[in-house]
């Protein structure tokens, strides 16, 4: 273990719920005479290699994709996957999950803006109403007993639900709660009544630095004052503030990325949070406008220059942390989505649904999307309409925590 890596985690072996958390999974994972405890300290090492991590009201976070380590809402995570004894061990080596780490819902379908990427495009040309808060507290709920360590907002924008706050309420910190906003609507007081309730987090989507750059891209004039007052208003009431950007290959191409980052440093957001362009939605045809393998590179290196220069602010590049280094592609295994009507999808920009958490057992339904989307794989699911085929190479994670470089 560099001295690097002993820097960033000496802070988190201080405390106590994230030792507790730690050793709780090294105890269980001995129950496997295959495993050894450098396996785990291997794989941790690689998780935060290239993160910046933060403390925030006290947690300890790697990136937003987590729930904080010395959060009850890790230790949900890390214990929501199938067997007892050594099946325990061999279950998170091959990423088997009772349930996904994250999952997104779609609180409404409605949205003033018409963003040049929109993903929920479809879902607002459909025009279905909003389920009621009593359903959107229900579906909530069987995502904590399913055993969801992260519940995220989005929509449409969610903020245009008045009932925001009591959603929120109904969820414990067995979750952490994040809300994916344009901005418009989050006064001061509304800020500080979504922490007020138990919001963690939200992230501000961030087009440009140039207000009539950002306004053409969203759709709405009076767009960027909004997303930047939003963004102030999060900071002042104490969330953990997030930007979040569809980095074009243009923004790469200029670097505009990069003063993107640091007018939001400036800002004092907690972390950037850059999507590369999907092929979904508004974007479903939209070929040209897909990353090359080159350009996915380049903006991967981004993750890695941005969290070692102190002049950017921390950051989460989507592609590094669904990378074969890290993770692989989310969908169906460590990441879900439930649409604005309840249908439970594996990621917020695949189409197909499993089957609608209002109508049957929440558990059923993932049971059997993640059986369909098969294990870890290295490659996006959305972009590159993986198969389930289980003959493609294995994400780093998975290896190491298996003993294998």
């Amino acid at each position: 273990m560099d001295r690097q890596v002993i820097g960033k985690i000496l802070p988190m072996c201080l405390d106590r719920m994230a030792i507790k958390n730690f050793y709780t999974l090294h105890r269980r994972f001995k129950e496997n005479k295959a495993y050894k405890l450098r396996y785990l300290i291997d794989c941790s090492c690689n998780v935060i290699k290239h993160e910046r991590i933060v403390k925030h009201d006290g947690y300890y976070i790697i990136n937003a994709f987590l729930p904080p380590v010395n959060s009850r809402a890790f230790e949900q995570i890390a214990r929501s996957v199938p067997g007892e004894g050594a099946e325990f061990y061999t279950s998170h080596v091959s990423g088997k999950r009772l349930a996904p780490i994250s999952t997104y819902v779609a609180v409404t379908g409605k949205c003033m803006y018409h963003c040049w990427h929109c993903s929920a495009s479809k879902m607002m040309q459909e025009g279905e109403e909003d389920l009621d808060t009593r359903k959107i507290i229900q579906i909530v709920k069987s995502l904590q007993d399913l055993g969801v360590g992260i519940i995220g907002f989005t929509g449409g924008e969610p903020l245009i639900r008045k009932d925001l706050e009591k959603i929120i309420q109904a969820i414990d910190n067995r979750s952490m709660t994040l809300v994916f906003s344009n901005g418009y609507g989050l006064t001061l007081e509304r800020a500080k009544a979504l922490k007020a309730a138990g919001l963690f987090g939200i992230a501000i989507s961030f087009d440009s630095t140039k207000a009539e750059v950002h306004d053409v891209k969203r759709g709405y004039k009076g767009a960027y004052e909004i997303a930047l007052k939003a963004i102030r208003h999060a900071k002042a009431a104490g969330l953990y503030t997030m930007g979040q950007v569809v980095c074009t290959k243009e923004m790469l191409r200029t670097k505009e990325i990069h003063d993107i980052a640091k007018f939001l440093k400036q800002e004092g957001i907690h972390e950037l949070r850059i999507v590369e362009p999907i092929p979904c939605g508004l974007l479903e045809e939209a070929k040209d406008e897909m990353l090359t393998e080159k350009e996915k590179r380049e903006l991967i290196q981004l993750h890695i220059t941005f969290n070692e220069d102190p002049s950017y602010p921390k950051t989460s590049v989507f592609p590094y942390v669904e990378s074969e280094d890290q993770y692989g592609c989310g969908a169906g295994v460590q990441h879900s989505y439930i649409d604005q009507v309840g249908d439970f999808r594996s990621c917020d920009f695949i189409y197909k649904s499993y089957g609608n958490v209002l109508e049957e057992p929440i558990g059923q339904i993932w049971e059997r999307m993640h059986k369909a989307c098969g294990g870890p794989k290295c490659m996006c699911c959305a972009k590159y309409k993986c198969s389930n085929s289980q003959s493609e190479k294995i994400p780093k994670y998975y290896r190491l925590l298996g003993g294998k470089a």
